[in-house]
């Protein structure tokens, strides 16, 4: 039996109400030359039963088992058993358009590029759907080019889902997801550096469904922590690879983004426990952080030397 064209890594954990929605829309791809693999990250509910019910006995699909580990454990758990030349994530609540494979596919084959994109929808209820017009119009990217605007978030950004890779930039350079939140802030960069051509389509083909209980609605102290210690590890990666200086002005522009998009949470979080001791330290530590990112010295190692703290609840 030959190795598909696709992979497609499906991480599945408490999505019960959402799975039967996204498994369906794989089954419908139009492009049909893929495997599925889902992974049952330990999940408590009836998410692989509801999944079961819509694969019957389709061959394409195959469900692992794991111990619960996290969404980044579980897309490493996949990259370690997919077989295909080309990858996608689909995150389990989220659902995609028909044509999703076939189209980024065709353009990572049509224009010789290791990652193509497309542009997406943020899906709030059946009866709300809005197209994100946030994105590079359709063009075919120098990776140099495409990463500068990464770094920035600017015309592209790093989520995982609205991709698809050419699996040999994982694997022949080492590359797994931290497990962390925003660890695709800390991986799609590392994954592009090693490509030549990143091919953009304009079509929207990916729908995000945007849940109250989503890692941006619910940010508190661990995922600032990790929202900094993200763009941390792109740093260092770029120092290792003589590449810093290259992306510096990209790194630093959305460092300042950042440091003020933090500003905001660390405010709320005392706001939440009503206690504002601690937080103009906290706001001097995020910047501190920040400019000690943007230093031209580099860290050391991947450890950061202070954290935000977490603000004590007063009754």
């Amino acid at each position: 039996m030959s190795d598909p064209k696709v992979s497609v890594i499906v991480p599945i954990y408490n999505v019960e109400a959402y799975i039967g929605r996204c498994v369906r829309s794989i089954r419908q791809q139009t492009f049909r030359d893929f495997e599925v693999l889902l992974i049952d990250d330990g999940t408590p509910d009836h998410s692989i039963e509801e999944a079961q019910k819509i694969i019957g006995d389709d061959p394409r699909f195959t469900v692992y088992h794991k111990e619960n580990g996290g969404l980044s454990d579980a897309r490493n758990y996949g990259l370690e058993r997919a077989r295909g030349e080309y990858i996608v994530f689909i995150d389990s609540d989220d659902f995609i358009d028909r044509d999703y494979i076939r189209i980024l596919y065709n353009e990572c084959i049509l224009n010789d590029a290791q990652i193509s994109c497309c542009r997406y929808r943020l899906h709030f209820t059946d009866c709300i759907s809005l197209p994100v017009p946030v994105g590079k119009r359709v063009s075919v990217l120098e990776a140099k080019k495409a990463l500068d605007l990464l770094i920035r978030d600017n015309q592209m950004q790093s989520f995982a889902w609205n991709k698809m890779y050419k699996r040999s930039l994982f694997n022949e350079n080492g590359i797994t997801y931290p497990v962390m939140y925003f660890e695709d802030v800390a991986t799609t960069p590392r994954v592009m550096f090693f490509a030549d051509r990143v091919a953009i389509t304009d079509r929207y083909l990916y729908s995000y469904v945007r849940r109250f209980d989503s890692i941006l609605s619910t940010m508190n102290v661990k995922k600032i922590n990790d929202y900094i210690h993200a763009y941390h590890i792109i740093r260092l990666f770029l120092e290792q690879h003589d590449a810093y200086r290259v992306y510096r002005d990209a790194l630093q522009s959305v460092s300042r983004k950042v440091s003020l998009i933090n500003v905001y949470s660390i405010l709320r979080e005392h706001m939440i426990a009503r206690n504002p001791e601690g937080a103009a330290e906290n706001l001097r530590r995020n910047f501190r952080l920040f400019r000690r990112l943007n230093t031209d010295i580099c860290p050391p190692d991947d450890t950061l030397p202070e954290q935000i703290e977490q603000p004590v609840r007063q009754q």
